[in-house]
C-alpha cells in the first residue's frame, strides 16, 4: 500500500516539476498560467514550493583587510561557491565580483 501511494507522489512531481518548467520558460504569471491550464493556484503554489529552489538572499559582508591579510591563505588561494547541491563554483584569486553576481542570478533562474 505505502509503495503504491510512494509511486503515486512521485509521478505526481514529475508532472509537476514539468508544469514549473513549463511555467517559468513560458513567461506568464502564476495566476496566467493558472487559469490557461484550468489548474488550482493554491496546488500550483504548494509545489512550487515543494520543488523549487528558494532563493536566499544574503547580505554581502566586506572583511576588514587585514583580517584578509592575517588569514593563512595557501599558496592558490581560491573560493569554492556551491549553490542548491547543483552548481559548483570555483572561484580563482582577483575574480570580477560583477561578474559572479550576474552568474549567480543567471543560475538562480535556472
Amino acid at each position: 500500500m505505502e509503495g503504491k501511494r510512494a509511486a503515486e507522489l512521485a509521478e505526481k512531481r514529475l508532472v509537476w516539476q514539468g508544469r514549473l518548467a513549463e511555467w517559468k520558460e513560458g513567461g506568464l504569471t502564476q495566476t496566467e498560467y493558472c487559469r490557461r491550464n484550468n489548474l488550482d493556484p493554491k496546488n500550483f503554489l504548494y509545489w512550487k514550493k515543494k520543488i523549487l529552489p528558494r532563493a536566499v538572499n544574503l547580505p554581502l559582508v566586506e572583511l576588514p583587510s587585514e583580517i584578509v591579510a592575517r588569514s593563512s591563505r595557501p599558496a592558490n588561494p581560491q573560493l569554492c561557491l556551491l549553490i542548491d547541491s547543483r552548481y559548483r563554483l570555483e572561484i580563482p584569486p582577483g575574480f570580477d565580483d560583477e561578474t559572479l553576481v550576474r552568474l549567480i542570478r543567471l543560475l538562480d533562474r535556472q
